[in-house]
C-alpha cells in the first residue's frame, strides 16, 4: 500500500453515512469515522492536515541544543500568537503531575473554535496544543484529552460539552461510576468537563445528563483512544515525548496505534511501501520505518532538522517506530525525510510534499467553486481526482473538496467517496468567516438521480443544486445554509426511475428530548422500552440507558417512511438485547445469529402514530453477530413477510 492509498483508506472506510440492517452498523460508522486532527485517521482523508502550532523543545540543525519555552506562560503566549481568546482561561488540578492544567477556547485564523491546553509536568518541560473542536455528530459531550500515564496514581480526562449539558459521570470498565465536573468559562462557545479517577481503573466512557440529572447519552473513551477491537499483541512500547505505541490484531488486519498520555494520535497498519512513513500531530512527528532504518531525520526549509532514533517493534512485525518533538511553529511547514542505517549511511530520502491539494490530488476536469459557501479568500471547492492503485487495479476516481472545517475538526483538503456509483453520501464542510459562516453539504450525483433535497430541522426543504464542471467524470450536488440554530436533519433523494429515498442525519439532541418526552414510553420485552419524541427522534431504553442509534423520521414524516420492501426493518444490537422497528403487519421477529443461535420476539404496533411495529428481546446466549446474521419478520398467521 503506497502513501496515497494509506491516506485514503480511512476516508473510504468512513464514507458510509447511511444505516443498514446490521445490528452494529451505526456503531461501526462511529468507530471508523476519522477523528479530529489525529494524524493517519485524518491524514488519510486530508492532505495536508491542518494541525495546530505549538512551541516545543526543538532540535536545531541536527545539533543537541534546544530552544525551549521557559515556562507555561511562554508556551501560552506562543500558542495564542495567531489566535483570539474565546472565553476565560481555566486552571484545573492535574493529579498525574501535581501541577496545573490550563484549558481554554480560542478562535483560529479561519474563525473556527479550538480547545487549547497547557499541561505542566513535574519532571519535564510543559507541553500543549490547540485543536479544532470536533463535535461528535450524535453526542452532546465528547472526550478531548487525558493526563493518564504509566506510574501515575490518579489521572484526569477532559473534554468538551454543549453549553446546556447538566452533568458528566465517568464510567469504568467494571461499571464503577465517578462524578465529573462541568465548567462553563465565561464567554466560551462550549463547556469543559473533567473526571478524575484512579489510573489503574481508567474510564471506559462518560454518561451525559441534562439539567434535571436524567441520563441523555453516553460517549466511549475508545473514540478518543482510537482503540481497535481485537487482541492486544503484547506490552506497549514507550517512545520519547510521552508517546506510547501498541499493536492490535483482528481477523482482518494488524493495527499499530500511537497515543500520548491516553490520547490517540493516529493508527496505521504495519505495511510500508517506502522506507519511512511519518506524520505530524500534537506538536510531534511520529511514525514507523522498515527494520533496517536506525535513524530518521526531518529537514525543514531553512535547515531546521529534527532527528529520531528508531526502536524495533517488540511484537515481531518487522518495523521500527519513532517519535520526536516537532521543531516548527507552523505545522503547514513540510519536511524532507531522510533514513539512515546503523552505520550512518543514508538509505533513502524523500523531498517535502507539496502543500497544494491540487498537486497532491491532481484534478480530473474542472475544479468547481461552490456558490455561496465560504468567502473569496477561502471558497469551498470540489473536484474529482484519479488515485492510482497498486496490483493492476483500475485507478480510483474520488471526490475531493477543500475550504472550511470537516465535522471531525479537519481543515485543508480531503478526498473520499470511492466509486462514482456509490450509494448516496453527504459530505459536510463548515465555514466560520464572515460570521455566522455557512454549512455546506455536497456529494457525487449519480446520473440516474433526479433530485436531492435537504430537510431542515424546522421542516423546510431546500433543493440541492447540481453542478458539473468541464471534463469532470460526474456531476456533484450541493446545498448551503447559514451556520446557526437551524440544521440539516437529513436528505431525500429521488431517482429518475425509483421511489424517494430518505437519509436522516444523526441528531445529537434526540437523547435529551427522548428522556423528557411527555408521551410515555412503550414497554417491550426484556425490560426494553421505546419512545418517539417530536420532531424526528426515536429512542430505545435498555437498563435505564437511552440509545438513539437507529435513524429517526425526517421532520414532518413518520418512521414508516423509512421502510419499504427493500428495507423492511431497522434494528441494532444493544448491551444484552436486540431491538428495532419494522414494517406494519409484522407480528413476530426472528433473529438467527451467525453461529446459529435463535431468538424470537413479539412485535407490537407503535402507539405514537408512526405506522411501524416495535420489537425487542434478549440476545441469545452465546450468540455471535457477524456476517451471516439473519433477521426475519412474520405475520400473525406465521407467514414470512420479509427477510433482511
Amino acid at each position: 500500500m503506497n502513501h496515497l492509498e494509506e491516506r485514503l483508506r480511512a476516508a473510504f472506510d468512513a464514507r458510509a453515512q447511511t444505516y443498514d440492517t446490521s445490528p452494529d452498523a451505526w456503531l461501526r460508522v462511529r468507530e471508523r469515522r476519522p477523528r479530529r486532527h489525529r494524524a493517519l485517521r485524518l491524514a488519510a482523508a486530508a492532505l495536508p492536515v491542518a494541525l495546530l502550532a505549538v512551541f516545543v523543545p526543538a532540535l536545531l540543525n541536527g545539533g543537541l541544543g534546544r530552544n525551549t519555552a521557559a515556562d507555561a506562560d511562554a508556551l501560552y503566549q506562543r500558542l495564542m500568537q495567531d489566535r483570539t481568546a474565546a472565553g476565560e482561561q481555566l486552571t484545573v488540578d492535574n493529579p498525574s503531575e501535581g501541577k496545573p492544567l490550563r484549558l481554554w477556547f480560542a478562535r483560529a485564523e479561519q474563525g473556527h473554535p479550538e480547545l487549547c491546553y497547557v499541561l505542566e509536568r513535574a519532571a519535564a518541560e510543559p507541553y500543549g496544543s490547540c485543536s479544532a473542536v470536533a463535535e461528535e455528530t450524535d453526542a452532546e459531550a465528547w472526550f478531548a484529552g487525558s493526563t493518564l500515564r504509566d506510574g501515575a496514581r490518579d489521572a484526569l480526562d477532559w473534554g468538551v460539552a454543549l453549553q446546556d449539558v447538566g452533568g458528566i459521570t465517568g464510567v469504568a470498565e467494571d461499571g464503577r461510576r465517578v462524578p465529573g465536573t462541568v465548567l462553563r468559562p465565561a464567554g466560551a462557545p462550549y463547556a469543559i468537563w473533567t473526571v478524575t479517577y484512579p489510573a489503574r481503573q481508567a474510564m471506559s466512557g462518560i454518561e451525559v445528563s441534562d439539567g434535571a440529572g436524567r441520563a441523555i447519552g453516553t460517549t466511549s473513551r475508545a473514540l478518543m483512544e482510537g482503540q481497535e477491537p481485537g487482541q492486544l499483541l503484547g506490552a506497549p512500547l514507550d517512545l520519547p515525548a510521552g508517546v506510547t505505541v501498541d499493536a492490535w490484531r483482528t481477523p482482518q488486519e494488524t493495527t499499530i496505534r500511537w497515543t500520548r498520555h491516553g490520547t490517540h494520535l493516529f493508527s496505521s497498519t504495519p505495511r510500508l511501501d517506502e522506507p519511512v512513513f511519518a506524520t505530524q500531530s500534537e506538536n510531534l512527528i511520529t511514525g514507523l520505518a522498515r527494520g533496517n532504518v536506525a535513524r530518521v531525520a526531518f529537514v525543514f526549509a531553512g535547515g531546521t532538522t529534527a532527528e529520531a532514533e528508531t526502536r524495533p517493534d517488540p511484537w515481531g512485525l518487522g518495523v521500527a517506530l519513532f517519535a520526536v518533538d516537532d521543531p516548527t511553529r507552523d505545522p503547514a511547514d513540510r519536511f524532507a525525510t531522510v533514513a539512515y542505517d546503523a552505520s550512518g549511511a543514508q538509505l533513502w530520502r524523500q523531498e517535502a510534499e507539496s502543500t497544494d491539494p491540487l498537486n497532491n490530488f491532481p484534478p480530473v476536469g474542472e475544479v468547481m467553486t461552490i456558490p455561496g459557501a465560504g468567502d473569496a479568500d477561502d471558497p469551498v471547492r470540489a473536484w474529482f481526482a484519479s488515485i492510482p492503485m497498486k496490483g493492476g487495479r483500475d485507478d480510483m476516481v474520488t471526490l475531493c473538496k477543500s475550504g472550511g472545517l470537516s465535522p471531525w475538526g479537519g481543515t485543508g483538503a480531503s478526498c473520499s467517496g470511492g466509486a462514482l456509483t456509490s450509494p448516496f453520501t453527504a459530505h459536510k464542510l463548515i465555514t466560520y468567516l464572515p460570521e455566522p459562516g455557512t454549512v455546506t453539504y455536497l456529494g457525487v450525483a449519480n446520473e440516474k438521480w433526479e433530485s436531492v433535497t435537504a430537510v431542515l430541522s424546522d421542516g423546510r426543504r431546500v433543493r440541492a443544486a447540481f453542478l458539473r464542471g468541464a471534463g469532470t467524470p460526474a456531476a456533484i450536488w450541493h446545498v448551503t445554509i447559514p451556520n446557526g440554530d437551524v440544521v440539516v436533519s437529513g436528505f431525500t433523494m429521488k431517482p429518475k426511475d425509483g421511489p424517494l429515498e430518505r437519509h436522516p442525519e444523526p441528531d445529537r439532541t434526540c437523547g435529551r428530548r427522548a428522556v423528557s418526552a411527555e408521551a410515555g414510553r412503550q414497554p417491550l420485552a426484556a425490560g426494553l422500552s421505546a419512545v418517539v419524541a417530536e420532531p424526528a427522534c426515536v429512542a430505545f431504553f435498555e437498563g435505564g440507558q437511552v440509545d438513539t442509534s437507529l435513524p429517526g423520521p425526517l421532520p414532518g414524516e413518520k418512521l414508516s417512511d423509512l421502510l419499504d420492501a427493500g428495507r423492511p426493518v431497522q434494528w441494532r444490537r444493544g448491551t444484552a438485547t436486540w431491538y428495532g422497528y419494522a414494517l406494519p403487519g409484522t407480528a413476530r421477529v426472528e433473529l438467527v445469529t451467525s453461529n446459529g443461535r435463535t431468538s424470537t420476539v413479539e412485535a407490537v404496533p407503535d402507539r405514537f402514530g408512526q405506522g411501524v411495529t416495535l420489537f425487542g428481546g434478549p440476545i441469545p446466549e452465546g450468540g455471535e453477530f457477524n456476517a451471516g446474521t439473519v433477521i426475519r419478520g412474520f405475520d400473525a398467521d406465521g407467514k414470512q413477510l420479509w427477510r433482511n
